[in-house]
């Protein structure tokens, strides 16, 4: 579905962003994108959404229209507030064509009846999930997540994640997820793709053979967690 060959972005005379990026996602896989800080995780989803051109490198999807494959969703749910839910989520489409669609992504991501409220009106739990709705309209082939939880409070955090969980057992929407959880990434991914340095670069794969759902705090993905601090070891940068 995704292929990712040789593909760099460096600033700064080479010192940041990452180099010789080489990566594959098969159709309705999750992978998860872990690694130091500054190590150009979501630089590179920058780079596959199309946001940032300037790199080397080929990236290459099966998707069948490539100016839909990708859709993007960011730390913050960035919803305009002079618009209301209904209309961030059709923002920049025709929108009576996309009125019936959007309406039941707010059903599927529990917002419904909240069509008329603004983003000020919206907890930050609530605001994210009008932002997984928004991100979810065109129907992409591959999903980009960038630490789409890291803002909200642990039970909050815990409920979309199982929402995206839910929302990928219907759709088996190919998941390419960035996050600093380790936790998250063990309950959600197949496979986590662990970078390192400045710039950064992969520095190992682990594959997850326990099938979703999965239950927090089993001892299989406990020890996968031990291996995965180890592997990016904080105390070397």
């Amino acid at each position: 579905m995704l292929t990712v060959h040789r593909v760099s972005r460096l600033f700064q005379e080479g010192k940041a962003g990452f180099h010789h990026i080489d990566m594959q996602l098969t159709k309705g896989e999750v992978v998860g994108v872990l690694g130091t800080s500054g190590c150009g995780k979501s630089t590179l989803l920058r780079v596959l959404s199309g946001l940032d051109p300037q790199y080397e490198g080929t990236v290459t999807t099966d998707a069948v229209h490539q100016e839909e494959a990708f859709g993007m969703m960011f730390q913050e749910p960035r919803l305009m507030p002079w618009l209301n839910v209904i209309d961030n989520i059709t923002f920049g489409t025709k929108k009576r064509t996309k009125q019936k669609e959007a309406e039941a992504l707010l059903k599927t991501v529990g917002l419904n009846g909240f069509e008329h409220h603004y983003p000020k009106d919206l907890s930050g739990g609530m605001a994210q999930r009008a932002a997984i709705a928004r991100s979810l309209l065109h129907q992409p082939e591959i999903l980009l997540l960038d630490e789409p939880f890291s803002a909200l409070d642990a039970f909050t955090k815990m409920q979309l994640q199982d929402l995206l969980l839910s929302i990928w057992e219907r759709h088996e929407t190919t998941t390419l997820l960035v996050t600093h959880d380790i936790d998250e990434a063990l309950y959600l991914c197949d496979r986590i793709v662990i970078m390192r340095g400045q710039p950064g670069r992969v520095e190992s794969e682990i594959t997850i053979e326990q099938p979703k759902p999965r239950k927090r705090g089993d001892a299989y993905l406990a020890g996968l967690k031990e291996q995965i601090l180890q592997e990016l070891d904080f105390t070397k940068v």
